[in-house]
């Protein structure tokens, strides 16, 4: 289960990757309801939504692989997660109003971080 949790992860950022450098103006209207104007915000939108989605996304993929690496492939998730979803709370607190998508992602964070952390419960502790 460990391993298809980080390949699901890692399918999901590798997707998300390819629609921000390829399409990003679709998934931002799409998920916050606002495009970009200037031309460098475009390309650090296809940079750190897209670019850095993808090389987290072959990380990913790549850490589990192999059973060696599995478990920093997972604790990578619980990270991300946390991460993502720590960020997310933080802006809503600050912030405010948050879209449905918001709500929906920060839910799927919760649960992806804590399916991962119950994967780790059993697996050897290799790092």
């Amino acid at each position: 289960m460990q391993a298809w949790l980080v390949r699901i992860v890692a399918l999901v950022f590798l997707a998300y990757g390819v629609g921000f450098v390829f399409v990003p103006g679709l998934l931002m209207q799409q998920v916050v309801g606002e495009i970009p104007v200037a031309s460098s915000a475009w390309i650090d939108l296809r940079a750190t939504y897209g670019g850095l989605s993808l090389g987290v996304g072959l990380l990913l993929a790549v850490l589990s692989m192999r059973t060696e690496t599995l478990r920093a492939g997972t604790l990578g998730v619980v990270f991300l997660m946390a991460g993502m979803a720590g960020g997310r709370i933080v802006g809503m607190v600050l912030d405010g109003s948050p879209n449905g998508y918001m709500m929906l992602y920060l839910l799927l964070e919760i649960v992806t971080a804590a399916l991962a952390v119950w994967t780790l419960r059993g697996s050897p502790k290799l790092i």
